[in-house]
């Protein structure tokens, strides 16, 4: 359900930007690219507590992240473990919960962020839009970026 808001969202800041002519827009999707696979365990574990994840529930997917290992099976023959730094486990039923936090601190940075103006619909100002590994950033009058070389 919430993918088919966001695509509602996005069709409608488009119809009002389209009626409005004296200012530049921008809208940018961005698919994390194996998003799960990218998370590095020490910034997970302090993100945790910085969100207020602490006592049992943290201990436990600490436990979970604490030298992880993946074990590779050949002809029907274990193989060396070996040391996993990054990523959740694929299947894990929490992978999706513990990225969506870790991709909130990049979203509480950029909805702070004043030079970031986003596109004003009514009297809401659209910054950006999170589901999943996907995000999607409504800029007004975006800076050129070789203007200030």
């Amino acid at each position: 359900m919430q993918g088919w808001y966001i695509i509602c969202k996005s069709i409608n800041v488009i119809y009002r930007i389209n009626k409005l002519k004296d200012k530049n827009y921008m809208i940018i999707s961005i698919d994390a690219e194996k998003a799960f696979d990218r998370i590095q365990h020490p910034f997970l574990i302090k993100t945790l507590s910085k969100v207020g994840i602490e006592g049992a529930y943290h201990n436990m997917i600490k436990a979970i992240c604490d030298k992880p290992t993946g074990n590779i099976i050949l002809n029907g023959r274990n193989l060396k473990l070996l040391p996993l730094r990054t990523g959740t486990e694929q299947g894990c039923p929490l992978s999706p919960l513990l990225f969506d936090i870790v991709l909130e601190v990049l979203a509480i940075v950029i909805r702070q962020e004043k030079e970031i103006k986003g596109i004003q619909v009514g009297k809401e100002e659209v910054k950006l839009s999170l589901f999943k590994d996907e995000m999607i950033l409504y800029i007004e009058n975006p800076k050129n970026p070789s203007k200030n070389y």
